[in-house]
């Protein structure tokens, strides 16, 4: 019994390596295109839009936080609607403090927030605000950059807002899309 359940799997599969090899040379043929990069190989992320605030809303709860000595980086997640999401960098010391919230694997998608900060012993603060970011990675940066009159002062605390994902590859289209992959598992094939 085994050995004809085997075989038949064995037939299963190489019926579908042949459809799939078929799939690849006639659903991936060669089209008229101009010449240029196309965009069938990635997805672009959703357009990242985000303002600078004064602070994060109440209402946002917190999700991730750094802090390093003169610098704090807090990060929250609009808990109704998760692409939405918001970041705090504080510092008491002088000098000029950045927040930037960016897709962590497309940098030149960003928003920043900067703030001077004149005196030493006080509480500085700037935040920004993102919102389409779905599930999407994003990362948030604090930077308080080194001055002349306080060279030791340069601190940058970077967090990843998770759960998320990168940036969407682009999949080719399941040819098969409500058939299982059955797991090739000794134990399960011999009844352990």
């Amino acid at each position: 019994m085994a050995d004809d359940t085997d075989a038949l799997f064995g037939l299963i599969l190489f019926i579908l390596f042949l459809a799939l090899l078929g799939y690849a040379a006639g659903g991936m043929g060669s089209s008229p295109s101009s010449a240029g990069p196309t965009s069938a190989t990635t997805q672009s992320l959703p357009p990242l839009s985000g303002d600078a605030v004064a602070s994060c809303p109440d209402t946002f709860t917190p999700a991730k936080r750094g802090t390093d000595g003169l610098l704090t980086l807090q990060v929250y997640v609009d808990p109704a609607d998760p692409g939405r999401k918001c970041a705090t960098a504080s510092t008491t010391s002088s000098g000029t403090l950045k927040v930037t919230l960016a897709y962590t694997a497309e940098q030149t998608q960003m928003v920043s927030n900067t703030a001077s900060c004149q005196t030493t012993g006080q509480n500085c603060m700037t935040s920004v605000l993102v919102s389409g970011t779905d599930d999407y990675c994003v990362s948030a940066v604090a930077d308080k950059p080194a001055t002349s009159a306080s060279p030791g002062d340069m601190v940058t605390i970077s967090r990843v807002v998770e759960p998320c994902s990168m940036v969407p590859a682009m999949q080719p289209t399941d040819p098969w899309p409500d058939s299982t992959v059955r797991a090739d598992d000794l134990e399960d094939e011999e009844g352990y």
